[in-house]
C-alpha cells in the first residue's frame, strides 16, 4: 500500500490529510432529460426503450433511453454480452455522465449506470457531492 500510496506523493500523514480531489460530483439529484445541457454532467433515471449492436467503424453497442421529458442514447464502445443481455426494453437505470450531442439526440458515452429492479426507488442519491480522486 505504500508504493501505491508514494506514487501520488503521499509519504506521511499530513501528506494524506492534504490529498484533496480533483473535483466533485453533483449526484444529488436526478435531472429530467429535457433539462440536459451538453458538457454539464448529470445524473438520469431512465428506462430503455431499444438496445442495438451496429457495425460502423467499429462496434458499438446504442441503447436509447427516455424518461417522461425526452428521448436520448446511451453508446458503449466496449461492452460484453452480458451488459447486452441487461439493457432490455422496460429496464429502468439510473445513469451518471455527461451529456454530448449525437447525430439525432444527446447521447453520454459509456456512462456509469445501475440496474434499477422493479417499482425500487433509486438508492444511489446522496445528500453530499461525491469527491472524484486522482487513481493510481
Amino acid at each position: 500500500m505504500a508504493e501505491k500510496l508514494a506514487r501520488l506523493s503521499i509519504i506521511s500523514l499530513q501528506d494524506l490529510l492534504f490529498h484533496l480531489p480533483l473535483r466533485y460530483e453533483d449526484r444529488t439529484r436526478i435531472t429530467p432529460i429535457g433539462a440536459l445541457k451538453p458538457g454539464l454532467a448529470a445524473q438520469l433515471l431512465v428506462t430503455v426503450e431499444a438496445s442495438d449492436v451496429v457495425f460502423r467503424r467499429r462496434r458499438t453497442m446504442l441503447v436509447k433511453v427516455s424518461d417522461s421529458s425526452g428521448v436520448m442514447t446511451l453508446r458503449f464502445f466496449h461492452f460484453s454480452n452480458y451488459q447486452k443481455q441487461q439493457l432490455v426494453p422496460g429496464q429502468q437505470l439510473l445513469c451518471f455522465g455527461e451529456p454530448r450531442r449525437g447525430a439525432h439526440s444527446l447521447e453520454l458515452v459509456h456512462p456509469e449506470y445501475s440496474l434499477i429492479s422493479g417499482a425500487q426507488a433509486p438508492t444511489h442519491l446522496t445528500d453530499r457531492l461525491t469527491p472524484i480522486y486522482p487513481a493510481t
